[in-house]
């Protein structure tokens, strides 16, 4: 029987790149993103186009993840929002928008497939955080808070859920080529901290 995954961020950058990876290895993948992900979403897959932000579309999510598996053998929390701004202009909606994108989401997203993960007798939560937690550069405030906290969150996951054999890690990546990384590039906050 094949194992399954669920990837948020799915249609852009390291998503993208994960769910040609695990469809490779004939993993069953579930593709989340706000984004239409095109024709080459792997066949034996599930893709949901949805804003992980928004709670009432995580609960959407994961009942028609249900609806495709009864198990999960792995969840990638890698959709991102990055406002590249100074923080003393960053509007509290701005900085919401983040907090619900980079920390929020994940924090739903685990509750909610904890459950499909504990069903397949464990499992792993792969947190995408970003260099940016421990070591970051001018104007992206809110990004690199969020990223921070997503580290803590996944030291407590990591705890919590160990009884229940579910791994929780996290992965920072330094500067990957990427539509947010050449955004930020283009807007010259990239580097300049």
């Amino acid at each position: 029987m094949s194992r399954t995954i669920l990837i948020t961020g799915a249609a852009g950058g390291i998503g993208r790149a994960s769910v040609a990876l695990f469809a490779e290895k004939g993993w069953r993948v579930i593709g989340v993103d706000r984004n239409e992900f095109g024709d080459d979403f792997p066949k034996h897959g599930l893709f949901i186009r949805s804003d992980i932000s928004r709670p009432e579309d995580m609960e959407a999510i994961f009942e028609q993840a249900k609806a495709f598996t009864e198990t999960l053998d792995a969840l990638v929390n890698n959709a991102a929002l990055q406002v590249a701004k100074p923080l003393v202009q960053t509007t509290v909606e701005e900085w919401d928008a983040v907090m619900a994108a980079n920390l929020r989401s994940v924090f739903l997203g685990v509750k909610l497939a904890y459950p499909l993960l504990k069903a397949g007798n464990g499992g792993a939560i792969v947190n995408v955080s970003s260099v940016h937690a421990v070591q970051t550069s001018a104007n992206i405030a809110a990004y690199a808070a969020s990223k921070g906290g997503l580290l803590a969150l996944t030291r407590a996951m990591a705890i919590e859920f160990a009884p229940d054999n579910i791994r929780a890690n996290a992965i920072l990546p330094g500067a990957v080529d990427t539509p947010m990384l050449r955004a930020g590039l283009g807007r010259g906050h990239v580097g300049q901290g």
